[in-house]
């Protein structure tokens, strides 16, 4: 039997993280293009480093939601998303707070990550040819460490990069913008930036990587 992969996240963890424990908040658009902004979150603690195979770490809180442990053995809170209501699922007004009970794996600790990175609000146009390279830039993201810089359409082609929060932009070559839209498609591609900070959290002699992430998403038009 192989060994089980890395949770396929798409923000980068060390290699020495015990665990990964993720607070987000994520835009959701409803049919009447109302926005809200989605609180989630989502923890993983491993075996050991490197070890993939998923460990019981008790019951886990975030503020006041109760993460739910999945039948992988990973833990994830999605929320409820609320038309014309601007936030949804946890309140992280106050930043995340975290509570893990712990067990004989893991080791019982609280955390307390009060703010959250500033939005990422793209800067270029969002009319983009399909046949050359493309430069997305941005602004905000302040208090983040990168941003993931993501490109999808209706492709099976995903372009994802992650650049330092200060850098302000991210190049894909025509090649990649090629991919993300199929020829003649009428649908609408999105540029989504996750500004993130990441923090690690030793709690005896264990790793554990604290996350807060703040996604921006925005219509471009690839022709």
């Amino acid at each position: 039997i192989p060994a089980p992969s890395a949770p396929a996240l798409v923000i980068k963890i060390p290699a020495d993280a015990d665990g990964v424990i993720w607070a987000s908040q994520t835009p959701h658009e409803f049919t009447n293009l109302y926005i809200t902004q989605l609180g989630g979150a989502s923890a993983f603690f491993y075996t050991a480093q490197g070890n993939y195979n998923y460990v019981d770490a008790g019951v886990i809180k975030c503020n006041d939601s109760v993460i739910v442990k999945q039948s992988s053995g990973s833990y994830y809170f999605g929320g409820k998303p609320i038309n014309g209501q601007p936030t949804s699922g946890i309140n992280y007004a106050a930043g995340s707070s975290w509570t893990i009970s712990g067990t004989a794996s893991v080791p019982s600790f609280t955390f307390a990550n009060t703010s959250f990175p500033t939005a990422a609000a793209l800067t270029s146009g969002t009319l983009i040819s399909k046949t050359n390279p493309y430069t997305a830039t941005f602004s905000g993201a302040a208090n983040a460490d990168s941003v993931v810089v993501i490109i999808n359409g209706d492709s099976t082609s995903i372009q994802k990069k992650i650049v330092a929060a200060g850098s302000g932009s991210c190049n894909f070559s025509a090649a990649e913008i090629g991919a993300v839209k199929k020829y003649g498609s009428t649908l609408f591609p999105y540029i989504n930036l996750i500004s993130y900070r990441i923090q690690p959290n030793v709690v005896s002699s264990k790793k554990y990587y604290m996350i807060n992430s703040l996604t921006t998403s925005f219509r471009t038009n690839i022709q």
